[in-house]
């Protein structure tokens, strides 16, 4: 009798669909991300035992298209709403992306309350969830708010004195900043704190409209695993042990 061979199963390919995000995961002059972002997934397909791929460098925006159409699986850095839940699987790994505004580094003014904002035009990036003390600003401040597509776009906008703040993740911002030689020492982060009292988690998402939505359990579990064995913290670090970030406080 012929030897009953077993059968071997290929592992599922999900498709990450990203942007370019400072620090957390990047496109920088390759087709290959980099990041801190990146290496929690990989270590995650890992132990869940799927593959995993990358999209080219693609909106926020055509990512959470994309999402709801099922044509993608995961994207990472996403804050909860009702909308956004409707069509993903949202799992939440981290509890922090720090926002800050962003000023001029020769603005005399020290911004320590809402109240100062009134006087104030600011930029806020296009599709990005902001934590919901921050939304809440946004909301009372929408007549001098500009929505702008990127983190880049506003720097160069604020240079130009188009605007006069930009609301934007701590991180991501300042990484933009340090990876300009011509920004050094022309920007810093004014004390008022964005921070609230509301949850501030991320999330991995998978699209609920995925032919992969089934793995949500194997990836919630692993996931767990990574944030009780401290890989995501060691991973994504919060912003108060950067130095980059503190020498940019006013």
């Amino acid at each position: 009798m012929a030897e009953i061979q077993p059968l071997v199963t290929e592992a599922p390919k999900l498709v990450w669909c990203l942007d370019h995000f400072p620090h957390f995961h990047e496109y920088d002059n390759t087709d290959v991300p980099t990041g801190p972002s990146v290496e929690l997934m990989q270590e995650l397909a890992r132990r869940a035992g799927f593959q995993l791929s990358f999209t080219p460098r693609t909106n926020l925006a055509r990512c959470l298209k994309l999402m709801e159409q099922g044509d993608v699986d995961l994207m990472t850095n996403l804050r909860y709403s009702d909308e956004r839940n409707s069509y993903m699987f949202l799992l939440r790994y981290s509890t922090n992306v720090a926002e800050s505004l962003f000023l001029r580094a020769t603005d005399v003014r020290l911004i320590e309350s809402k109240a100062q904002l009134r006087s104030m035009t600011l930029a806020t990036l296009r599709d990005y969830l902001y934590n919901p003390a921050t939304m809440a600003l946004i909301a009372e401040e929408s007549r001098h708010i500009a929505e702008v597509d990127s983190i880049e776009v506003a720097l160069e906008m604020l240079l130009r004195n188009r605007i006069d703040g930009l609301v934007a993740p701590t991180i991501s911002t300042t990484e933009a900043i340090n990876a300009v030689s011509s920004y050094q020492q022309r920007f810093k982060i004014a004390p008022l704190d964005f921070s609230g009292d509301a949850p501030n988690n991320i999330h991995l998402a998978i699209a609920r409209n995925s032919p992969h939505a089934a793995l949500q359990p194997l990836l919630q579990h692993h996931l767990q695993t990574m944030i009780d064995d401290g890989t995501v913290k060691r991973l994504i670090r919060p912003p108060e042990s950067r130095t980059e970030v503190t020498e940019l406080k006013q």
